[in-house]
């Protein structure tokens, strides 16, 4: 029998149909039962506000202080990149602080879009996103930083305090675009799509310049209320989204007086409420994880959150009433997540950020200067930070930890899953070793081996005891077949053809940019892996 292109898929085709089914897995997500956590510190330069300290810390501190490895730690750069006023170098992530710990922890990149301008996308040319793609395969490639990232791009979109939000066709375009484009240099990288909450939608009547209301009025009332479903119109596909995520913050009970600071402890069940949008100010017709995380198969993660202590209020800065104490508020928070009982129902919940910060005089009532500083800290109040690690030691089996650093590793062999680039093609999860964090070796596609060549013409593999592989030779293609489905040649064929036609735009769009900024001396980029100090300027208005 001769093997055409069409009889070798066909065959692939039966052997599947005839293999048993296993679970799919995104990028870099833990297999089922494991969570991931982490934290966004504050490695800004200290300096003090009244009697605030504020910067200082890095991931090694945060580390020693937790006494185990994070999974994961999260960073923040502009898109363009800002410019550093000290020396007129554009400022990427300070990658060299979580390689100071020696570990193989995730880097959470949230890319936030200018807000300089009325509207923050027009500012984003071709050569900014050629610019981060070789800036993230820097980053990941096995031969230069060998590091797993997850992309969290222009978070927060569905609120008003972005010059980048409510504006879902626009931003579904520009999201298709960024990904496209990363695409391109590498697959290595996860894109983590993350919207506000729906508890308070739609976040008061302020609505930016650029909204669409014709799109965000989903009832077609010609109002945008909290009868609107506040995540939908902004979905770009499943093609371009590896995980889900949301910022979820506690700051009081929501019924008492504005800015919150009562200190009171939240529900038993709030994470739920929030992922579930079932709070007293949320609309349960649209129940976020069911309709995202559950329904899509794919994890969520909290990109970011905590519990927001109340020290003093603007103003005479006395100290605020303790309310329930400090350690109470705040492991009322994380036990609302960090409970066997939540593993089991939102199996999918597979990553969790604290927002390591002190804030200064937030949320400060219209027209007046009353905001609250606040503390979301878990690690440097020697009491909270006490009650937290016992807590996480009683869930020691669910919890991965990273592992140590191995040179070279390529980092899709580590975390197990597949990127939405392969199509979700069937993958086992991200396996551990023995020290709780990912294994050396990884999962493959559920078989012997399994392989998989990037664009930039590099390959990895991974190995597993169990399983097998059906396979074939296409056009001088090898294609690997998992137990749950197959990788179509004539899709993906097709689909690397078009990446490399916009690889190639992009790249003479850079070229033209750069040689027309030679003329007037553009700013060196800083070193991707020793960039300026990390900017805060972007943090979410919501945090």
């Amino acid at each position: 029998m001769m093997f055409t292109p069409l009889t070798s898929a066909i065959l692939l085709t039966r052997i599947v149909a005839a293999a048993p089914t296993s679970p799919t897995f995104s990028l870099y997500e833990p297999k089922d039962g494991k969570i991931m956590f982490g934290a966004w510190v504050d490695s800004e330069d200290p300096k003090a506000s009244g009697n605030i300290g504020l910067g200082g810390d890095s991931p090694v501190a945060f580390n020693n202080r937790l006494g185990q490895n994070a999974s994961v730690f999260h960073m923040s750069q502009s898109i363009p990149l800002a410019i550093s006023p000290f020396d007129g170098t554009e400022m990427t992530v300070p990658l060299n602080l979580i390689e100071d710990t020696k570990t193989d922890a995730i880097l959470f990149l949230t890319l936030y879009p200018n807000q300089t301008a009325t509207n923050s996308w027009d500012l984003i040319k071709d050569s900014d996103l050629l610019k981060l793609a070789y800036q993230l395969d820097n980053i990941t490639h096995p031969t230069k930083s060998a590091r797993r990232v997850l992309v969290r791009y222009a978070p927060e979109f569905n609120g008003n305090w972005f010059a980048y939000g409510q504006q879902p066709t626009r931003f579904i375009k520009e999201w298709i675009r960024l990904v496209t484009a990363v695409r391109s240099v590498t697959k290595r990288v996860g894109f983590v799509w993350s919207p506000n909450a729906g508890n308070n939608y739609p976040f008061g009547d302020n609505f930016l310049p650029n909204y669409e209301l014709a799109t965000l009025d989903t009832n077609g009332d010609g109002a945008l209320t909290i009868m609107d479903d506040p995540f939908t119109p902004y979905y770009p596909g499943d093609d371009f989204v590896d995980w889900f995520g949301m910022s979820v913050y506690w700051k009081g009970d929501p019924t008492t007086q504005y800015p919150l600071h009562d200190n009171s402890v939240p529900p038993a069940n709030y994470w739920e409420q929030i992922v579930q949008n079932t709070d007293a100010t949320g609309n349960p017709a649209f129940p976020f994880y069911s309709m995202f995380p559950q329904k899509h198969n794919k994890p969520l993660v909290m990109s970011e959150g905590g519990s927001a202590f109340a020290l003093t209020q603007q103003g005479d800065n006395t100290p605020l009433a303790a309310g329930v104490g400090q350690v109470a508020f705040e492991q009322g928070f994380w036990q609302s997540y960090l409970n066997t009982d939540f593993f089991a129902k939102f199996p999918k919940a597979k990553m969790f950020i604290n927002f390591e910060f002190e804030k200064v005089h937030e949320d400060p009532a219209p027209g007046q200067a009353n905001g609250i500083t606040r503390d979301y800290r878990i690690t440097q109040n020697p009491d909270v930070l006490a009650a937290f690690r016992a807590d996480i030691k009683a869930l020691s089996t669910s919890m991965q930890w990273s592992a140590h650093f191995s040179s070279g590793l390529d980092p899709l062999s580590i975390g197990g899953g597949t990127s939405s680039a392969f199509g979700n093609a069937n993958s086992a999860g991200g396996a551990t070793n023995g020290l709780g964090g990912s294994t050396a070796s990884g999962s493959g596609i559920n078989g012997d081996v399994a392989s998989d060549t990037s664009s930039d013409g590099s390959s990895s593999s991974s190995t597993s005891k169990t399983g097998a592989i059906a396979g074939g030779v296409i056009g001088g293609l090898i294609v690997v077949v998992g137990a749950g489905g197959i990788i179509n040649y004539f899709m993906n064929k097709r689909k690397e053809e078009q990446e490399e036609a916009e690889r190639v735009r992009l790249q003479s769009e850079m070229e033209k940019a750069e040689a027309a900024a030679a003329a007037t001396s553009t700013p060196a980029v800083s070193d991707t892996d020793t960039g300026a100090s990390e900017s805060q300027q972007f943090l979410s208005a919501s945090s």
